[in-house]
């Protein structure tokens, strides 16, 4: 099965999740196309003045999402970057500097001058593309983690989630992707919600890095 799977580097949420569908995505045959989204476009923040709330923090994601950008246009992985940056962040809790996106280039054999992209605002054009894209076929009133299916008819299906507050267990994580792909299937089904009963744990995705 063939998804596209939209980040924000910003989003603690969507990292976890991330590292779910990466961690099941060869027993389950999934084919993961990996694409960018805004948060500080879809919350209208990169023309913002206001530094409240968690501007900032979109605003710091979005210079790494630029620099991805950039990357993947010159032929780099949008896979691995993001998984690079998302390590340092939620994982070593380093914050996205400047020293951090040399860090994960450099990781990546790639040219230090890709930092100039991470202040290139004439990029955000084709971030904003593919941020539109993903609302296009989940709805306007979406974030990350989004996922879409794209199902054998060529039709397109997706949610904006599943949202997780921590890795859950290999057979738990296969159990939620079989469960998923049961409901891509309902074209009735529009939302399915609940609060969240447990604390929010970044650090329970280092067991894939061990």
């Amino acid at each position: 099965m063939r998804v596209s799977f939209f980040v924000d580097p910003s989003c603690p949420f969507c990292w976890i999740t991330s590292r779910w569908l990466s961690e099941i995505a060869e027993e389950r045959n999934i084919e993961i196309s990996w694409e960018l989204f805004s948060l500080a476009y879809k919350n209208d923040e990169l023309s913002s003045e206001t530094s409240g709330g968690k501007t900032q923090g979109h605003l710091a994601g979005q210079r790494i999402l630029r620099v991805m950008e950039q990357a993947s246009a010159e032929g780099a992985s949008i896979a691995s970057l993001y998984r690079d940056f998302g390590k340092l962040r939620f994982i070593d809790n380093k914050a996205y500097d400047n020293q951090a996106i040399q860090t994960v280039l450099a990781k990546n054999n790639l040219p230090e001058q890709l930092l100039e992209a991470a202040d290139d605002t004439s990029i955000d054009e084709r971030i904003i593309a593919s941020t539109d894209q993903a609302a296009a076929v989940v709805g306007d009133d979406i974030g990350v983690p989004t996922i879409v299916f794209h199902q054998d008819d060529g039709s397109r299906r997706g949610f904006f989630g599943p949202v997780l507050t921590k890795l859950p267990s290999t057979e738990e994580g296969l159990q939620l992707w079989d469960g998923l792909v049961s409901l891509v299937t309902v074209t009735a089904f529009c939302e399915l919600k609940r609060g969240r009963d447990s604390d929010l744990d970044t650090t329970s995705t280092a067991r894939l890095f061990s």
